[in-house]
Protein backbone atom coordinates (compact mmCIF):
# COMPACT_ATOMS: atom_id res chain seq x y z
CA UNK A 1 0.00 0.00 0.00
CA UNK A 2 1.32 3.48 -1.15
CA UNK A 3 2.27 6.09 1.57
CA UNK A 4 -0.53 8.27 0.20
CA UNK A 5 -3.08 5.91 1.12
CA UNK A 6 -2.33 5.00 4.71
CA UNK A 7 -1.96 8.34 5.40
CA UNK A 8 -4.20 9.36 8.18
CA UNK A 9 -6.59 12.20 8.19
CA UNK A 10 -4.87 16.17 8.61
CA UNK A 11 -6.77 15.77 11.95
CA UNK A 12 -5.09 12.92 13.65
CA UNK A 13 -1.81 12.92 15.10
CA UNK A 14 1.13 11.43 13.61
CA UNK A 15 3.25 9.40 16.16
CA UNK A 16 6.05 11.84 16.38
CA UNK A 17 3.85 14.80 16.91
CA UNK A 18 1.89 12.76 19.69
CA UNK A 19 5.07 12.71 21.79
CA UNK A 20 5.83 15.95 20.91
CA UNK A 21 2.81 17.42 22.14
CA UNK A 22 1.82 19.44 18.48
CA UNK A 23 -1.52 20.45 19.08
CA UNK A 24 -2.63 19.05 15.32
CA UNK A 25 -6.54 19.85 15.66
CA UNK A 26 -8.31 22.71 17.63
CA UNK A 27 -11.14 23.63 18.00
CA UNK A 28 -11.87 27.00 18.13
CA UNK A 29 -14.86 28.64 20.12
CA UNK A 30 -14.94 32.30 17.74
CA UNK A 31 -17.52 33.66 19.95
CA UNK A 32 -20.52 33.30 22.20
CA UNK A 33 -22.93 35.02 20.19
CA UNK A 34 -25.40 33.03 19.00
CA UNK A 35 -29.51 33.13 17.72
CA UNK A 36 -30.54 29.79 19.45
CA UNK A 37 -31.18 29.05 22.75
CA UNK A 38 -29.98 25.11 23.38
CA UNK A 39 -30.49 23.88 26.57
CA UNK A 40 -27.50 21.72 26.73
CA UNK A 41 -25.44 24.62 25.92
CA UNK A 42 -21.82 23.94 27.54
CA UNK A 43 -20.69 27.61 26.46
CA UNK A 44 -23.90 29.14 27.24
CA UNK A 45 -23.81 30.68 24.42
CA UNK A 46 -26.27 33.55 23.63
CA UNK A 47 -24.54 37.06 23.90
CA UNK A 48 -20.75 37.96 23.07
CA UNK A 49 -18.63 37.74 25.88
CA UNK A 50 -17.12 41.28 26.20
CA UNK A 51 -13.27 39.85 26.16
CA UNK A 52 -13.40 38.00 22.93
CA UNK A 53 -10.67 38.32 20.90
CA UNK A 54 -10.66 41.33 18.28
CA UNK A 55 -9.85 40.78 14.54
CA UNK A 56 -5.73 41.27 14.81
CA UNK A 57 -5.89 39.19 17.97
CA UNK A 58 -7.35 36.46 16.32
CA UNK A 59 -4.96 36.83 12.93
CA UNK A 60 -2.05 36.68 15.50
CA UNK A 61 -3.41 33.54 17.05
CA UNK A 62 -3.84 31.81 13.67
CA UNK A 63 -0.43 32.60 12.63
CA UNK A 64 0.89 31.14 16.27
CA UNK A 65 -1.43 28.13 15.98
CA UNK A 66 0.53 27.27 12.34
CA UNK A 67 3.60 27.78 13.80
CA UNK A 68 2.78 25.32 16.30
CA UNK A 69 2.38 22.46 13.58
CA UNK A 70 -1.84 23.03 13.89
CA UNK A 71 -3.10 21.33 10.98
CA UNK A 72 -7.14 21.52 10.98
CA UNK A 73 -9.24 24.10 12.92
CA UNK A 74 -12.90 24.23 13.67
CA UNK A 75 -14.68 26.78 14.29
CA UNK A 76 -17.74 26.91 16.59
CA UNK A 77 -19.71 29.25 18.25
CA UNK A 78 -22.19 30.69 19.49
CA UNK A 79 -22.64 30.70 15.87
CA UNK A 80 -19.79 31.38 13.88
CA UNK A 81 -21.31 33.88 11.29
CA UNK A 82 -22.36 36.64 13.99
CA UNK A 83 -19.23 37.64 14.05
CA UNK A 84 -18.39 40.62 11.48
CA UNK A 85 -14.94 38.93 10.55
CA UNK A 86 -15.11 35.27 10.53
CA UNK A 87 -15.13 35.30 6.62
CA UNK A 88 -11.34 37.29 7.19
CA UNK A 89 -10.46 34.48 9.84
CA UNK A 90 -11.61 31.45 7.51
CA UNK A 91 -9.46 32.86 4.47
CA UNK A 92 -6.60 33.37 7.32
CA UNK A 93 -6.56 29.77 8.34
CA UNK A 94 -6.17 28.76 5.05
CA UNK A 95 -3.86 30.81 3.82
CA UNK A 96 -1.52 30.11 6.67
CA UNK A 97 -2.00 26.40 5.42
CA UNK A 98 -4.30 24.71 7.75
CA UNK A 99 -7.80 23.00 7.14
CA UNK A 100 -11.14 24.55 7.94
CA UNK A 101 -14.43 23.58 8.99
CA UNK A 102 -16.86 24.94 11.45
CA UNK A 103 -20.00 23.63 12.97
CA UNK A 104 -23.75 25.37 13.16
CA UNK A 105 -27.38 25.41 14.07
CA UNK A 106 -27.95 26.72 10.96
CA UNK A 107 -30.71 29.16 11.99
CA UNK A 108 -29.56 32.18 10.32
CA UNK A 109 -26.75 30.50 8.04
CA UNK A 110 -28.23 31.65 4.63
CA UNK A 111 -27.44 29.96 1.42
CA UNK A 112 -25.67 33.56 0.66
CA UNK A 113 -23.75 32.96 3.77
CA UNK A 114 -23.04 29.32 3.35
CA UNK A 115 -21.70 30.40 -0.37
CA UNK A 116 -18.87 32.94 0.97
CA UNK A 117 -17.77 31.27 3.68
CA UNK A 118 -16.57 27.96 0.58
CA UNK A 119 -15.46 31.18 -1.36
CA UNK A 120 -13.42 31.48 2.22
CA UNK A 121 -12.25 28.67 2.10
CA UNK A 122 -14.64 27.02 4.28
CA UNK A 123 -14.19 22.70 3.68
CA UNK A 124 -16.56 21.65 5.92
CA UNK A 125 -19.74 22.40 7.80
CA UNK A 126 -21.57 20.72 10.17
CA UNK A 127 -25.29 21.36 11.00
CA UNK A 128 -26.58 20.61 14.37
CA UNK A 129 -29.78 17.82 14.15
CA UNK A 130 -31.02 16.94 17.58
CA UNK A 131 -33.76 14.15 16.86
CA UNK A 132 -37.34 15.49 14.40
CA UNK A 133 -38.87 18.64 14.30
CA UNK A 134 -40.76 18.75 17.67
CA UNK A 135 -37.73 17.55 20.34
CA UNK A 136 -35.08 19.64 17.94
CA UNK A 137 -37.03 22.79 18.37
CA UNK A 138 -37.72 22.05 21.99
CA UNK A 139 -34.03 21.29 22.30
CA UNK A 140 -33.03 24.55 20.76
CA UNK A 141 -35.02 27.20 21.77
CA UNK A 142 -36.26 28.21 19.26
CA UNK A 143 -39.09 27.30 16.84
CA UNK A 144 -38.43 26.30 12.91
CA UNK A 145 -34.71 25.60 13.71
CA UNK A 146 -35.15 22.19 12.92
CA UNK A 147 -36.81 23.47 9.16
CA UNK A 148 -33.74 25.80 9.28
CA UNK A 149 -31.03 23.14 9.53
CA UNK A 150 -32.45 20.74 7.09
CA UNK A 151 -32.46 23.77 4.44
CA UNK A 152 -29.09 24.13 5.27
CA UNK A 153 -28.08 20.76 4.71
CA UNK A 154 -30.19 21.04 1.01
CA UNK A 155 -28.07 23.79 0.66
CA UNK A 156 -24.97 22.59 1.28
CA UNK A 157 -25.51 19.62 -1.38
CA UNK A 158 -25.15 21.85 -3.74
CA UNK A 159 -22.13 23.49 -2.90
CA UNK A 160 -18.86 21.75 -3.23
CA UNK A 161 -18.09 21.19 0.23
CA UNK A 162 -18.46 18.35 2.77
CA UNK A 163 -21.03 18.59 4.63
CA UNK A 164 -22.20 16.27 8.20
CA UNK A 165 -24.73 16.51 10.62
CA UNK A 166 -24.20 16.83 14.13
CA UNK A 167 -25.94 15.48 17.43
CA UNK A 168 -26.29 15.16 21.04
CA UNK A 169 -28.58 12.13 22.39
CA UNK A 170 -30.78 12.95 25.51
CA UNK A 171 -33.79 11.25 27.12
CA UNK A 172 -35.64 13.59 24.96
CA UNK A 173 -33.94 12.90 21.41
CA UNK A 174 -32.93 9.31 22.16
CA UNK A 175 -36.37 7.76 21.17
Amino acid sequence: MSKAATRLPRRFFEASEQERRVPVSVVWELTAACDLGCAHCGSRAGRRMAAELDTAECLQLIDEMAALGVRDVGLIGGEVYLRKDWLQIIRAVRAAGMDCSLQTGGRHMTAERAGAAVEAGVQSIGVSVDGLRETHDQLRGVRGSFDRAIELLSTLRALPIQASVNTQINRLSMP
